[in-house]
């Protein structure tokens, strides 16, 4: 299962906008408060509850010139990647939440929607973060 978000324009560096990205703690910022529960980070993870009761943990991987990438925890209900690429432009940065996970097809078919809608609240929550 692949998921791309919408792609998000922060006005910031995008050296600035991958430091804020590379700690866990960082992302709960991101996340839809709405929709998220019992967040907890070290230097190291995160890992949360979304609606649904489902737990996904995140594990930071690397941090590179233009990304972040963060692997699936023990406690995810299956192995994926996320890759959250930035490319500077001038004074803003443009960037997407790539996801790619090893869901059997049922999982992936009810999980799409709302890890899309997710990753698409993460990119529009990134801009407000960086007004």
């Amino acid at each position: 299962m692949q998921i791309e978000s919408k792609q998000f324009t922060v006005s910031s560096s995008s050296d600035h906008v991958l430091s804020f990205l590379a700690v866990p703690e960082n992302l709960k910022k991101l996340l839809p408060a709405e929709r998220i529960q019992e967040f907890s980070a070290n230097e190291k993870q995160c890992s949360f509850k979304a609606q649904g009761g489902i737990i996904i943990s995140l594990v930071f991987n690397e941090r590179t010139a233009s990304s972040v990438s963060y692997s699936s925890g023990t406690n995810s209900p299956f192995p994926f990647n996320l890759l959250i690429s930035v490319e500077e432009n001038k004074q803003v940065c443009t960037g997407q939440l790539l996801f790619k996970g090893e869901a059997s097809p049922f999982i992936a078919m009810m999980a799409k929607g709302p890890l899309t809608a997710l990753f698409n609240d993460m990119g529009e929550n990134l801009v407000n973060v960086f007004k």
